[in-house]
């Protein structure tokens, strides 16, 4: 029997055709033995394993810059952003002064990383497996750091440099099935609303006793939004989440204020239950204060799980009082944070939440309520497309 043959890919063909999948660019840079920085522009890098933490990137093995980085034996992967294309020149062409224009410090191993990178990632050398042509570098994270207001990343596609421009991000997969199909059937109108308002706009659905974000609308649109939201969750638990809270049932509505009480005492459960009611009576829920709203994104960002920096905040919004956004009138209202109202499905209950961020906290009383009839047309729309 005849063995089929294959005919060999022309490297050209090989290259021209893998680069319709778009790749990060990101700096790989050291020091030698004698302190001299080195570095070297990859679209190889990536993720490998989270236990241990290693992550890879895979140089040529005709690289001069590869050995030295190799023989000292760690490294600091800087991810560039969507404006940093002149790095990467940089770094391609070797100008002599690459490393001073663009690194301003060094990673905690010394190696150098770029100023405004997306992502460092400092690392040491764990393993080198020869591939073809390539190395594969296995690293085992020493440190790892993502600046306050990260920038979207640098693409290489096609043979050139580009941004990723998202009309919206939309979480893997938190709960696989009605709530997920939810939001998708939703995204639309949440793109329109962050769009048209130049905000960006959530859409949550409550999970167990959390609170998670499936798409997020307009991402980066704002100086006070965020990078990204979707797939972060914080706890269902008074004050978190009142719109979710506000047409359950009874013990449902207990079993929130409870979470609660636990840290807050009787007190936090009078404030959680008006709360509720001034939810109900507005048809919508409003959020005040920069200083809340930031240590709330920091919850938020080291996880659901973090229950001693969830209960801190807690405890400072109940030192605060009771939520001015929810007893006095939109237009008399200074600071404010953010503007949710919620998406009911056919049976009366909260399927999911429509949420605006990335308010400046000095809008007009005319753009508040600008933006809070733009939000309420886009529930009513909303609940048209999941057929409610």
């Amino acid at each position: 029997m005849d063995t089929p043959t294959t005919k060999p890919i022309a490297p050209a063909k090989f290259r021209k055709a893998l680069g319709h999948y778009p790749t990060g660019v990101a700096l790989v840079a050291s020091r030698d033995a004698v302190g001299t920085p080195v570095g070297m522009v990859v679209g190889t890098f990536t993720s490998v394993s989270l236990a241990p933490p290693l992550v890879a990137f895979l140089p040529d093995r005709s690289s001069t810059s590869w050995p030295r980085i190799r023989e000292a034996g760690r490294f600091c992967v800087s991810v560039l952003g969507a404006g940093q294309e002149e790095v990467c020149r940089s770094f391609f062409t070797k100008e002599m002064d690459r490393f001073q224009r663009y690194c301003a410090d060094d990673a905690p191993s010394g190696s150098p990383r770029v100023s405004g990178a997306v992502l460092w990632v400092d690392c040491a050398v764990e393993s080198v497996i020869e591939a073809g042509d390539h190395d594969i570098v296995l690293g085992r994270v020493q440190d790892i750091a993502v600046p306050e207001s990260p920038a979207l990343p640098l693409l290489f596609l096609r043979g050139g440099y580009g941004a990723p421009a998202p009309l919206s991000l939309q979480a893997e997969s938190p709960e696989p099935g009605a709530r997920l199909r939810l939001a998708d059937a939703v995204r639309p109108e949440a793109e329109a609303i962050a769009r048209e308002l130049g905000l960006e706009c959530l859409v949550s659905a409550a999970m167990d006793d959390h609170v998670v974000s499936l798409v997020a609308a307009g991402v980066g649109s704002s100086p006070h939004g965020s990078p990204t939201r979707v797939g972060a969750a914080f706890p269902l638990a008074a004050p978190f989440g009142p719109l979710f809270a506000a047409w359950a049932s009874p013990a449902e509505q207990e079993t929130w204020i409870a979470r609660s009480s636990q840290l807050l005492g009787e007190q936090g459960g009078r404030t959680a239950r008006e709360d509720l009611e001034a939810v109900r009576a507005l048809g919508y829920q409003v959020t005040t204060g920069r200083a809340t709203a930031d240590r709330f994104e920091r919850v938020v960002e080291n996880g659901a799980n973090d229950t001693d920096r969830a209960g801190d905040l807690l405890r400072r919004i109940a030192e605060r009082g009771p939520e001015p956004g929810l007893r006095v009138p939109l237009r008399e209202l200074t600071d404010v944070t953010s503007l949710a109202a919620a998406v009911h499905t056919a049976d009366g209950r909260v399927g999911l939440s429509l949420h605006l961020i990335g308010f400046t906290g000095n809008e007009t009383p005319d753009r508040l309520v600008e933006c809070r009839d733009r939000l309420l047309a886009g529930v009513e729309r909303a609940r048209a497309l999941i057929g409610s």
